[in-house]
């Protein structure tokens, strides 16, 4: 049986009719500001399926785009809404090019032409002024109408994937259990000094199958984990492709000549995002095309090649990714831009300078092409392209120079990564850096004060320890191990305590509990699912370079606190952050355990998430300890991400000591909070002592007089 060319064009059409419709019969009844804005929406839904409809070589699906497009111009310029007559007669459209679509559900595969034209076609159905009717059909006047790219980089099911790593998370901390016995045993074997010489043989026999096993179970198991993640994740390698034909198709149509290159095609983004940035991509490549590479003639006149040049550069720093297009071309036609935003009536356009303009073309509406049968011209493509910024939450920039080119750049912030990197370990705590960061390891260091001396080198130096946990006090005994890296120019030495070998680290955000930080790109989790940093090259240069020498502070005195949080997440980050200041730390995952926990151990704190559904929640804990005598003075603190005025004030009415919103978090504040309440119930607790040795005294007095008497 053959392929269906439409399967993937139906489901993507009837989805942006649908989405038209709808819009348009909602904006009826809408505000003002609504409706005038509902010609923009529905310009740039009609140009994406004309586009869609190119792919696959559908021109009277394109040309009812195109004559919504048609329709809809002049209203979008001139900041108007959809009159009745002009609704009803969109409407029309939207109705026959879904009629169109629907009479695709049995297409006739002898009717079904190629979705990619070959490269040996006949030039006339790839350069303007064609003459054969037949070949002139496949071919759309104006750019925008190319052809788009064919690509759908694989996706799986989020859910589906989500389970995966959870269910090896949990196989991981069964693997630490058996770690744990193994431990276990081999302190028990220790503890039996007259044993039989057999049985203490084979309890050794049995620690060394299971230290053995335990390790490899759980290196492949991470191993696993982190290949299920990468699962979500595709090279920007995939991009280059289909742009290099989005920037052939573009010139050959135009005459012109191009060469594309990518660069960065091993950084790993989210699927999702690559698909979302495509579209974007190809038209800030036909842009070039259009507005920016001269023809053959021109370029040759102004001594440059005859054939343009477009690079795309993928390049990750920290917790964001750069698509950076580059043209080799004329450059922004500043004055042609200006005379557009005179013609259109914008503010001032007049007065602003080159910058300004170049501000306003990116909000999209304006165009330096002469003519929309040749050039498109309409402004509708910077307003994908504006729009796919906003969508991944990322930001535009443009810059131009005058017979040099024009560089335009999508900056999108990763919510997943991907990299290869180096574990080292500092006070017990391991994390990681970026392999590609990594100059070399340098084991004993010559350390001259805040500088490693290499050769006839001083580089920048600073320990780990200092930047991870700067309130405990730097160990008297130097780290033994140097990580020197390099940014660009920039290089310093990290002073570490060990490295533990490379591997791909999966990388997220940190969540918003924490604290920015210019060295922790992210959080990883090892095989107890405890937070790891992975850490930024940038920054962590940067701090070697401010670097001083740290006084000794005072270790505070060890308290033990009672986290109590559904989310292991925040546990271990509330854990983490706890520690370094000194603290020990329990945890438990519900307020039931909580409750169990506090009536069989002291406590000098007790912080509490406020929504762990669905047994009791933060409030009602801490109502329970107000109404238990024995641990009604011991403070505790809601911790949430509710900061509604009702949710602050009936955390006052429980008696809570205090109110900390995740939102809000800042770790000064926080530790100064706990210090504060530690030292309270500290002193509340001197304070029970005293009591109770008060009475003991008393109660002994009364007995010793009683006993004289028998």
């Amino acid at each position: 049986m053959a392929k269906d060319p439409y399967r993937y064009f139906r489901v993507e059409a009837r989805d942006l009719l649908t989405q038209m419709s709808d819009a348009l019969l909602a904006a009826e009844n809408a505000d003002p500001d609504a409706q005038a804005a509902l010609p923009s929406r529905l310009l740039r839904l009609a140009h994406t399926l004309k586009g869609a409809a190119s792919v696959v070589r559908l021109p009277d699906i394109a040309a009812l785009a195109h004559a919504i497009e048609d329709l809809l111009t002049p209203l979008r310029d001139a900041g108007q809404a959809l009159s009745r007559i002009d609704g009803d007669a969109t409407l029309v459209l939207i109705d026959e090019a879904q009629a169109a679509v629907a009479a695709l559900a049995n297409p006739a595969p002898a009717a079904v032409v190629p979705a990619v034209a070959s490269d040996t076609a006949p030039a006339a159905a790839l350069t303007p002024g064609a003459t054969d009717s037949s070949a002139a059909s496949l071919v759309p006047p104006d750019v925008d109408a190319l052809p788009l790219p064919i690509m759908e980089i694989p996706q799986l099911a989020t859910r589906e994937v989500d389970t995966l790593s959870d269910s090896l998370a949990e196989t991981l901390t069964h693997v630490v259990t058996l770690q744990r016995l193994a431990t276990e045993l081999t302190h028990l074997r220790e503890a039996l000094p007259l044993a039989p010489e057999d049985l203490s043989t084979r309890l050794l026999r049995i620690e060394e199958h299971l230290e053995r096993g335990g390790r490899q179970l759980e290196r492949e198991l991470l191993q696993a984990r982190d290949h299920a993640e990468q699962l979500r994740l595709a090279p920007a390698s995939v991009l280059f492709g289909p742009l290099q034909r989005a920037a052939r198709d573009a010139a050959r149509t135009l005459g012109k000549q191009v060469q594309f290159h990518g660069s960065g095609g091993d950084v790993k983004l989210e699927a999702g995002v690559l698909n979302a940035a495509l579209a974007a991509l190809v038209q800030i490549i036909r842009n070039a095309v259009a507005h920016g590479i001269e023809t053959p003639d021109e370029r040759l006149a102004a001594g440059k090649p005859a054939a343009g040049r477009i690079d795309l550069h993928v390049v990750r720093e920290g917790r964001q990714i750069y698509l950076r297009c580059q043209d080799d071309g004329a450059g922004l036609d500043l004055a042609a831009l200006r005379r557009t935003a005179l013609a259109k009536g914008v503010p001032n356009a007049a007065q602003l300078d080159d910058q300004g303009l170049i501000d306003r073309l990116l909000r999209g509406g304006l165009s330096t092409a002469r003519h929309v049968n040749t050039l498109a011209g309409r402004g509708v493509g910077m307003d994908l392209v504006r729009d796919t910024a906003e969508r991944l939450g990322g930001q535009l920039s443009l810059r131009s120079r005058p017979g040099q080119g024009t560089t335009l750049e999508l900056r999108v912030p990763l919510r997943l990564g991907a990299v290869r990197a180096l574990g080292v370990l500092t006070g017990g705590v391991c994390a990681w850096v970026p392999l590609e960061a990594v100059e070399q390891v340098v084991q004993q260091p010559q350390i001259h004060g805040q500088q490693l001396v290499l050769g006839q080198d001083l580089l920048p130096y600073v320990r780990l320890s200092e930047l991870l946990m700067p309130t405990q006090p730097a160990p008297a005994k130097p780290p033994a191990t140097a990580v020197l890296l390099r940014c660009g120019e920039r290089r310093a030495a990290l002073g570490v305590d060990a490295v533990d070998g490379v591997s791909t680290v999966i990388w997220r955000p940190p969540p918003d509990l924490l604290p920015p930080s210019p060295i922790v790109t992210g959080l990883t989790l090892d095989a107890a699912q405890q937070p790891l940093a992975v850490l930024s090259p940038d920054g962590l240069i940067h701090a070697a370079r401010r670097a001083r020498p740290l006084p000794v502070v005072a270790a505070r005195p060890q308290a033990t606190i009672l986290v109590i949080d559904d989310s292991l997440t925040t546990r271990m980050l509330e854990q983490s952050i706890l520690e370094a200041a000194g603290y020990r730390v329990h945890m438990a995952s519900s307020a039931e355990d909580g409750l169990e926990a506090v009536r069989r151990q002291a406590y000098a704190l007790v912080l509490v998430d406020v929504e762990m559904p669905p047994g009791m929640d933060g409030f009602s804990f801490v109502e329970q300890l107000r109404a238990d005598e024995a641990l009604r003075e011991l403070p505790a603190v809601l911790v949430s991400s509710r900061n509604a005025p009702e949710d602050l004030a009936r955390g006052v009415a429980v008696g809570a000591d205090g109110y900390i919103i995740k939102g809000e978090f800042s770790q000064n504040s926080f530790l100064d909070k706990v210090a504060e309440l530690v030292a309270r119930s500290h002193v509340a607790e001197l304070d029970r002592r005293g009591r109770q040795a008060h009475l003991v005294g008393e109660g002994v007095s009364d007995g010793v007089t009683e006993g004289v008497n028998p």
